[in-house]
C-alpha cells in the first residue's frame, strides 16, 4: 500500500492507493490550514481503507507554496520515521500531466501550468507522457506564448486566455498511481522553481 500526499498548493490531498487501484481518498481545495488538518485526514483515510501502516509514503515536493510544501514534506517525514517506512517525492507537474494524459489518451503533448503567485504561472512541457524541458516560472504573456499551439492542463491554464485547456485540476495525490516508479522516487526536498519568500527552520526540510 502506497500512502500519497499533496499539500503543495490549495489541496489537501491524501489517497491510500494499491497498485492502480484507489482505497480510500480525500481531495479537497482548502486554500489554507494544511496544517492542522493533514495529518486528521492521514489518519481518516488510512482507518477507511483498514490499514494501519502503508508499506511506503510518497509526497508533493512541487513546485508549490513554501508554507504548503513544508507542512507536506515534514508530516510525511514525521510519519515514515514513526511508522519505520520509505518516503520518497513527486512532482506536482507530474501529477497533473498524468492524469491529462490518462483522459486524452490520444494527446501526445501538453503543457502543464500552475499558479505560482506573485503573478507567475509555472510551466512544463511534457511529450508522450514524459517532461520535455524544465519548470519555469513565467508571467501570464510569457506563458501564453510558451504554451501557443499545444494543449495544456493544470489550475493555470485558464489564465492562458485562448489556450486549448484539457483540465484545469490542481494536483491530486491519488495520481501518484498513474507515475512511472521512477518519477514517485524522488527526494523528499521542496522543489523552489524560484527563492521562496520565507526561510523554513533548517530542522524540517534539512
Amino acid at each position: 500500500m502506497l500512502l500519497c500526499m499533496d499539500t503543495a498548493l490549495a489541496g489537501l490531498s491524501v489517497a491510500l492507493c494499491d497498485g492502480d487501484r484507489i482505497v480510500a481518498e480525500h481531495h479537497v481545495l482548502i486554500g489554507r490550514g494544511h496544517a492542522e488538518s493533514v495529518i486528521p485526514v492521514v489518519a481518516d483515510v488510512m482507518a477507511r481503507a483498514g490499514v494501519d501502516v502503508p508499506d511506503a509514503i510518497v509526497v508533493d515536493i512541487g513546485p508549490g507554496s513554501f508554507t504548503g510544501l513544508r507542512i507536506g514534506i515534514a508530516a510525511a517525514r514525521a510519519l515514515g520515521l514513526a511508522w519505520g517506512v520509505p518516503v520518497h517525492g513527486m512532482r506536482a507537474t507530474d501529477l497533473v500531466a498524468a492524469a491529462a494524459f490518462a483522459d486524452a489518451p490520444d494527446c501526445d503533448r501538453l503543457a502543464v501550468v500552475l499558479d505560482a503567485g506573485r503573478g507567475q504561472l509555472y510551466v512544463q512541457h511534457f511529450e508522450r507522457g514524459q517532461p520535455a524541458g524544465d519548470i519555469v516560472a513565467l508571467s501570464p504573456p510569457d506563458a501564453t506564448r510558451a504554451c501557443a499551439g499545444i494543449a495544456v492542463a493544470g489550475p493555470g491554464a485558464p489564465m492562458l486566455g485562448d489556450a486549448r485547456i484539457l483540465s484545469d485540476a490542481w494536483p491530486r495525490a491519488a495520481d501518484a498511481r498513474l507515475l512511472t516508479p521512477a518519477a514517485r522516487a524522488l527526494t523528499p526536498t521542496p522543489l523552489y522553481v524560484r527563492a521562496p519568500d520565507a526561510v523554513a527552520p533548517a530542522m524540517l526540510l534539512s
